[in-house]
């Protein structure tokens, strides 16, 4: 399932990952917001990045994770899952 402003290898991974928690991402309300680039030097393109908020429907929990570039949302995420927190 696509989730709009999350690279679409992360969102796979993440939906991977909660199949294997035995889950389904239905159980989960996702929503994600980019940052704009930032720009320190003439020229040069900052790596894209945002945030991802993760709601658990059955316990009503959520996180927020940075995405982009380095990030590692979705293992923080899976961990989250797997902890029972989400």
């Amino acid at each position: 399932m696509p989730i709009p402003h999350v690279h679409p290898s992360e969102a796979e991974d993440f939906e991977n990952l909660v199949k294997r928690a035995k889950r389904s991402l239905d159980d989960f309300e996702i929503s994600a917001t980019p940052e704009e680039p930032v720009t320190r030097e003439a020229n040069v393109i900052s790596p894209v990045s945002g945030g991802i908020t993760i709601k658990s429907k059955k316990t009503g929990q959520s996180r927020t994770y940075r995405t982009g570039h380095m990030s590692n949302w979705v293992m923080q995420a899976y961990g989250d899952v797997e902890a029972g927190v989400l």
